[in-house]
This record gives C-alpha cells, structure tokens and sequence, in this order.
C-alpha cells in the first residue's frame, strides 16, 4: 500500500460470504495401514513439516510452535478428522461458482451488478485461461470483467484490497473475489502431507459500506529469498523437476529447497507479529480491540501457533481445520462463516485475518464487519 495505508480503503467492506464443499468425504481411515508414526513422518520429507531439517536433524522451534504442536498429542493426523474429495472428473470451476453463487445469495444482489470478477485456483482446469472466465460465465455475470489474482493462500486478502482500491477509485461498483483449493490434486494421496489436505472454495462479495466499516487496515511484504520453499511442480520419482512445461511427471507440491520451506515454518509467529502489527498499526488499532483473529490453517497447529504468538485467548479464534483440514486461501472464508454462525461475528466486530503463502508472502487485513442482511432490514 502506498502511504496512507489501507486508510483510503474505508467504506469498502465485505457484504456476502460463500463456501462450497464436494459431496464426497475422506475420513482418516482412509490412511490406515499406510502412515508410519509421526517421528518418521517427519524424516520422510513432508515439505509442509517444521520438527526436522530436510537432513532429519531436530529443529529448535520457537516456543509457540512447539506448545501448539505438542497440543496435537500424537495424532498422526495433525487434528484433521474429516476433509472433502473432487471426484477426478469434476472441474473445479464449478465448485468456485457454487461458492460465488452463495455469497451472491448471502449479500442478496442482483448479479447483474457484479462488475469484476477476482479468482485464485490452486488446481485450475486449465493453464491459460484462468478459471476466471469460466466462473463469470457459469454465474452469468455478463457485465463483469474477469481476472485471475494469484498469491497462493494470501490471495483472499490481496484480493478484498485490491477489490477494494478499484471500488474507492470508482473502477468499478461492485466486486466478487473467489478462491478454491483442490489440494488433494496436489498431493500423493499416500504421501505424509495428504492427510492435511481438503478441496474446497470460497467466495465473498465487496462494494462501498458506511464509513467506519471494512477494511480498516492492511500489510504486506514478502521474501522471495525463500520462493523455493514450497512449490507446485511436476514430480519424477520423488523429485520435484524445473521444466514444468515438458509434459513430464505429476503436478504436486514440492520443494527445491526444503529447508527454506521449514525456515519460512519456524517463523511462522515471528512473521505472523510483523503482519498483524503492521495491519492494526494501519487501522489505528491495537490486539485489544480485536473481536476475531483467523486465518490460513495449513496445519492442525498453525493457527493456534498464530494465536500464540499474539497472545491472544483460545475463545478469540476460530479454525475449521478438524472437519474440512487446510483448503488454503479459502480458509479465510469459512472460518468467518464459522464465526458467523456462532454469534461471534456480529455487527460493528473487528476481525483480524492473517495469512502467509508460498513466495513467501505474509500479509494481513484489518475489517470491521458490516452486516448487511441486519442493515436491510
């Protein structure tokens, strides 16, 4: 953002949210007889792992990181019990449109005034174009411009401020930002990192809220030191290959260097501090007028590591990760319809949502949230 922060962005704000889930559900009997006990896990390369170097050295993890992990016991599944399968076949577009569909329902809009279209796919149908077009024109939004805005699992925030900036410059009236995640596509359904892994997608509607509601305020940097870490790229006999375009080997997460990926892990609080500072900084606000903190849940103990190392109390969170695991950016989304559902996002709240994604971006955005079916009626 440029000086004035996210001060500009005021009177922007979310309106409607939406999820869509695949019908078909993995539970975690699913693994048996195929997972070795987790110390092992950890030795065999889960990209997504912070307890060993890729040498299998014990790593020294801050203290947020080991209190949340060791609050896991030893659950081989990381807290995962439940996360939803795409049938082979099915485009994943689709499911983004579903989601668009309930959070244009949520806002009760017309379509029609939907003007831009932002969408992020981890797994999309295809490489060029985007889902984007095929999002719009599943939802018949005929008078909408339609883009593809990648940051992997920060693109929920790099979306609402974007949507949000093009809004308050008068580029367009009204804005639907999607995001999926078919992260069992990018898995070896037998591999260690598999069990953290769900598809699902998201969606939220933006448009201009009464002052003194929205985004109030923003952050983001990010260390392309670390890009190596975790990245999607073709595997051949369990190495990750730079020539994508060859045709050759599966698309699955991987790692050209492991240990930055467990570098970029290991900070995770630290980085976490920086972003949420920088966002309640912006917005003029401090950790105590926060109602509601979430975010990205990669792991069963990211969040509550998060949380940790804010200082904030367990019953100012909320994660989804038991019954849906780590659906990525679209986290964001179900956790505030979680939220919501619950009484704990209610009118005038300030939430606080944090995420990191592959690059190694971090990034955080500061909303008071605005209900609209409550002001409309």
């Amino acid at each position: 953002m440029g000086d004035e922060g996210a001060r500009g962005l005021r009177g922007i704000g979310i309106v409607g949210i939406g999820t869509a889930l695949p019908p078909k559900v993995r539970d975690n009997s699913f693994w048996s007889g195929v997972l070795a006990p987790r110390d092992e896990m950890q030795r065999r390369g889960d990209v997504l792992a912070v307890e060993r170097t890729s040498s299998g050295a014990r790593t020294e993890m801050p203290r947020e990181i080991a209190d949340a992990i060791a609050a896991t016991g030893d659950d081989l599944f990381r807290g995962a019990k439940l996360r939803h399968v795409l049938d082979d076949g099915a485009d994943v577009s689709e499911l983004e449109a579903a989601a668009g569909r309930a959070a244009l329902r949520d806002a009760g809009i017309d379509p029609e005034s939907i003007d831009l279209v932002l969408v992020h796919s981890l797994m999309p149908d295809r490489l060029i174009p985007s889902n984007a077009p095929a999002v719009q024109h599943r939802l018949g939004l005929t008078r909408a411009a339609a883009w593809s805005l990648d940051v992997g699992c920060a693109s929920f925030q790099a979306q609402l401020v974007t949507a949000a900036a093009l809004i308050r410059a008068g580029t367009f009236r009204r804005a639907l930002i999607v995001q999926s995640h078919a992260g069992t596509r990018s898995v070896d359904p037998t591999s260690v990192a598999s069990v953290s892994f769900g598809d699902g997608a998201a969606a939220a509607v933006i448009e201009r809220v009464p002052d003194g509601f929205g985004v109030l305020g923003h952050y983001a940097r990010t260390d392309g030191s670390l890009r190596d870490g975790i990245v999607l790229a073709p595997v051949v006999d369990g190495a990750p290959r730079r020539t994508w375009w060859d045709g050759q080997g599966r698309m699955q997460l991987a790692s050209f260097d492991a240990d930055a990926g467990k570098t970029a892990g290991l900070r995770a609080g630290e980085f976490c501090r920086e972003a949420c500072s920088g966002a309640l900084r912006d917005a003029g606000l401090t950790l105590d007028d926060v109602d509601l903190y979430t975010g990205n849940q990669s792991l069963g103990w990211f969040l509550d590591a998060c949380r940790r190392s804010l200082g904030l109390p367990r019953e100012r969170t909320v994660d989804t990760f038991a019954r849906i695991a780590n659906v990525g950016d679209a986290a964001i989304v179900f956790n505030l319809q979680e939220a919501r559902q619950k009484g704990r996002l209610e009118h005038g709240r300030v939430a606080l949502l944090y995420s990191p994604a592959a690059g190694f971006t971090r990034t955080a955005v500061v909303v008071r949230w605005y209900d609209v079916r409550r002001c409309r009626a």
